[in-house]
């Protein structure tokens, strides 16, 4: 009796998996990879989210530090009319008259410094999307000099939302901070009347990964 029941153990640990137990097991290894591959792509795209995001505020940041920098040792801007010719008014920007014609540059603000030298802020329009360029004129209004992209994914330099970009400030003791438009296409270097400005960056454009809403930048004058 029992040689017959070790004989029968020994069949049946030979017989292997049935197929119904072979399609169970292919069924739920399935499920596992498809659950791990989807684990993976919400983590790749969060992760590039996250990226987005740290990036937009690192270049939000960075504007903020780059104008207010500027701003706090001019001794004057100018802020040039939607209908005036920049180049003619020593203005610092890197367009040429045709691309000034054709509004892919559109100069926003110029200021001016001790040395002589300028500071311009421009919007360049390049394939279709706008982007919020610094350039560097060490002398006469040329821009010979260093340039950088503070932000990009912004409207194109003909949008009507740039025409009132930048805005004189005044900040009265005691009082609120208020913003009026600058006088155009002349300097203002008077401390007292035109202490500083509001800059005013667009939202950047809705199809961005992630979007950024519009930056209001205050920076005033120090060089007294």
């Amino acid at each position: 009796m029992r040689i017959t029941l070790k004989r029968i153990q020994a069949l049946r640990s030979d017989d292997g998996l049935s197929l119904a137990e072979v399609l169970v097991a292919v069924g739920l290894t399935g499920l596992l990879a498809l659950g791990c591959t989807q684990l993976a792509l919400a983590s790749f795209t969060s992760a590039n989210y996250t990226q987005a995001v740290a990036v937009k505020s690192l270049n939000t940041g960075n504007a903020n530090r780059l104008v207010t920098g500027d701003m706090e040792t001019a001794t004057g801007f100018l802020v040039p009319s939607t209908a005036s010719n920049p180049t003619a008014q020593s203005v610092c920007t890197s367009g040429v008259l045709a691309a000034l014609a054709i509004g892919q540059v559109k100069p926003l603000i110029s200021l001016q410094y001790a040395n002589g030298s300028e500071v311009g802020y421009e919007v360049r329009t390049d394939s279709g999307s706008g982007a919020l360029w610094r350039v560097s004129c060490p002398s006469n209004g040329l821009a010979t000099g260093s340039e950088m992209m503070v932000r990009g994914s912004l409207p194109i330099a003909t949008d009507p939302i740039w025409n009132g970009a930048v805005k004189c400030a005044t900040f009265p003791t005691g009082g609120s901070l208020t913003a009026t438009d600058c006088s155009p296409d002349v300097w203002l270097t008077s401390i007292t009347d035109s202490p500083g400005i509001i800059f005013a960056i667009p939202a950047t454009a809705s199809h961005t990964s992630a979007p950024i809403a519009t930056q209001l930048i205050v920076a005033a004058r120090n060089i007294g």
